[in-house]
């Protein structure tokens, strides 16, 4: 079986250290807004912390040396058994003591964790309200919102964890270093070069591991799309049929394998370097071990001294490391951050921005309107004329691909021409604030939405009359059959959560003219409104559209000519442009690509008629 190519990512670039401090601070400021007082809080407890290891050291020294000096006969003089007490005690308050302070800092890190997350989760979500609606038709904006949540939960607060990290450990290893400093000039050298090769090795290899995987952005989407499919209800009947299951999980493996090739020696190199670097380590470590155990000998520590040496190695290697990896932490985090600030610094659109339009729609004027995608040069549109009136009907005609969809989205405000005017009532659209204009319209489209929510959400999601709701849905022919689901206009649709009510397509497409026909708007806009509808339910549907017409701008597009013959100017498209256009009777007369589109599909509406069960033509 024959498998599309797979081919990588560009390789991601680094972001320069300007970049990188402007994201430092841009992220810590991020963390205080979402929580002063837990941050604040936070910060307290964990410069606390950061003088307890040394503490700890030092009284178990002191406990030591006392039971030492118990053994030889010399506790009396030391303060006797009380004295033993006493060290034990301060021993075990420390011990409380942090146990206190580490649960203070786990509590208020959790509560910052959380409002963090849900502070940043909101900005993406109001980031992408806020996007132009054609760059959800990009493959990279959907690269990047996935790179961006997938950094909402950890990496901000992360950064903050290293940052207050990096200051504990400079405060423990600068206090420990003062205790061990005691046991000879080069024993604190060589306990903290022993830490080195290790912190380069993490630092080198987590970095090519976030190239890696920024490199598989792309590749991971598909896979997880490939792993969709296979588990979608909507999607499974067509799998199941056309046997589409083999495919579908060997391009998932495919996938699998490519970024398993490049993990598998990636683990092998860090595993082999890191090997090397704790033989390095314990060497180092060893020599240091010599030459306490030489003092010793000359009788020059005591017990304790060398106990606090033998608890303190581990102390300084844990804080040096922490302090080399920190600042390698903080810069790695950053570069998953930057995904973050990537979403959030994409262009936005002000839906708001511009004069008020406040008054019904009476004309649409299109004049010489072109459009091209971002970062394309293929016209989707070129050069598009017409005007449409208000009680007028529009159609739009045209092979999937025309610009048929387009035109609406444009119409509509979606998106802005990249060349020409939109007039409405004889002004250009361009000066008035796109939500102000969608007041005025409403829509159906193709693909329209099936919300996973109650049917009275489907029809508006916000506040609404209940009379208003049902109203819109009996002018959209739902009304019946949605009073009779089990809580009427309250029965939760779709099969996503427990006890959802599943529709049909010509119900779900009900529902959507309900949701069109709620809003009172001055211009109607209909794409492919009967596709999922039987004979009956299209006829009814066109009959009602026919009344809408009467008092609104009505456009539409359908490939059914029962549907098309309705309007009162027909446009027909080809590759973005227009061909043809003109009443129902006058395309016909022409004889051009209309008039064999309507023949074909009349035609095939005759055979139907001689044979019920053949093929129908759309």
């Amino acid at each position: 079986m024959m498998q599309a190519p797979l081919r990588p990512g560009p390789p991601p670039t680094s972001p320069g250290w300007r970049i990188q401090l402007r994201d430092l601070r841009a992220t810590v400021a991020l963390v205080w807004a979402s929580s002063p007082g837990h941050t604040a809080a936070l910060l307290l407890l964990s410069l606390l912390a950061a003088f307890l290891p040394a503490a700890t050291l030092w009284a178990t020294k002191l406990l030591i040396d006392g039971v030492g000096e118990a053994t030889t006969g010399r506790l009396a003089q030391a303060g006797g058994y009380g004295h033993l007490v006493l060290l034990l005690a301060l021993q075990v308050g420390i011990g409380a003591l942090g146990s206190v302070l580490g649960s203070l800092q786990n509590t208020s890190r959790e509560l910052l964790g959380d409002s963090l997350q849900n502070l940043i989760t909101l900005k993406i979500l109001r980031k992408a309200v806020g996007l132009e609606v054609e760059r959800f038709e990009d493959a990279e904006t959907y690269d990047s919102l996935q790179n961006a949540y997938r950094e909402v939960g950890v990496r901000p607060l992360g950064v903050l964890t290293q940052l207050i990290s990096l200051a504990q450990a400079l405060i423990t290893l600068v206090s420990i270093g003062a205790l061990m400093a005691r046991l000879g000039p080069l024993v604190l050298p060589l306990v903290l070069l022993a830490s080195i090769p290790g912190v380069i090795i993490q630092n080198r290899f987590g970095a090519e591991n976030y190239r890696m995987l920024r490199r598989r952005t792309q590749d991971a989407r598909i896979q997880n799309y490939l792993g969709s499919v296979l588990t979608s209800d909507s999607l499974v009947k067509e799998v199941r049929l056309f046997h589409f299951e083999p495919y579908l999980l060997e391009r998932w493996q495919q996938y699998y394998r490519q970024f398993r090739s490049q993990l598998v020696p990636l683990v092998q190199k860090r595993n082999a370097w890191s090997s090397a670097a704790s033989l390095f380590s314990a060497l180092l470590v060893g020599v240091a071990t010599l030459s306490v155990l030489a003092r010793a000998a000359r009788g020059q520590i005591t017990v304790g001294d060398f106990s606090l040496f033998a608890l303190g190695i581990s102390q300084v290697q844990g804080q040096f490391g922490t302090l080399l990896t920190g600042v390698s932490g903080v810069y790695q985090n950053l570069l998953y951050i930057r995904n973050l600030f990537e979403f959030l610094e994409l262009p936005t659109r002000d839906l708001d921005a511009g004069e008020v339009w406040d008054a019904p729609i009476e004309t649409i004027e299109f004049q010489d309107v072109s459009f091209h995608y971002p970062l394309t040069e293929r016209q989707v549109l070129n050069g598009v004329t017409f005007t449409v009136h208000r009680g007028e009907a529009l159609a739009l005609v045209g092979e999937n691909g025309a610009g048929k969809t387009t035109i609406v989205k444009l119409l509509t405000r979606l998106f802005e021409p990249t060349g020409g005017r939109i007039l409405l009532n004889g002004q250009d659209a361009s000066r008035f604030s796109a939500r102000s204009v969608q007041r005025e319209m409403s829509i159906i489209f193709q693909d329209f939405g099936q919300y996973q929510m109650t049917a009275r959400e489907n029809v508006v999601l916000g506040a609404s009359e209940d009379a208003a709701v049902e109203q819109a849905g009996a002018r959209a022919g739902a009304d019946e059959f949605l009073r009779s689901l089990p809580d009427g206009y309250d029965t939760m649709l779709g099969r996503m959560f427990s006890g959802g009510r599943q529709l049909s397509g010509g119900q779900w497409q009900r529902l959507a003219l309900a949701r069109l026909y709620h809003r009172d708007a001055s211009v109607l806009v209909f794409d492919e409104p009967t596709a999922a509808l039987d004979a009956n339910a299209e006829f009814e549907t066109v009959s009602r559209l026919r009344e809408q017409a009467q008092s609104r701008i009505t456009v539409i597009i359908s490939h059914r000519f029962s549907t098309v013959r309705l309007a009162d100017h027909i446009v027909v498209l080809q590759g973005g442009v227009i061909s043809e256009s003109g009443s129902h009777q006058e395309l016909l007369a022409r004889g051009g690509t209309y008039a064999q589109l309507y023949t074909l599909q009349a035609s095939g509406y005759r055979e139907e008629a001689r044979e019920p069960a053949g093929p129908s033509v759309s």
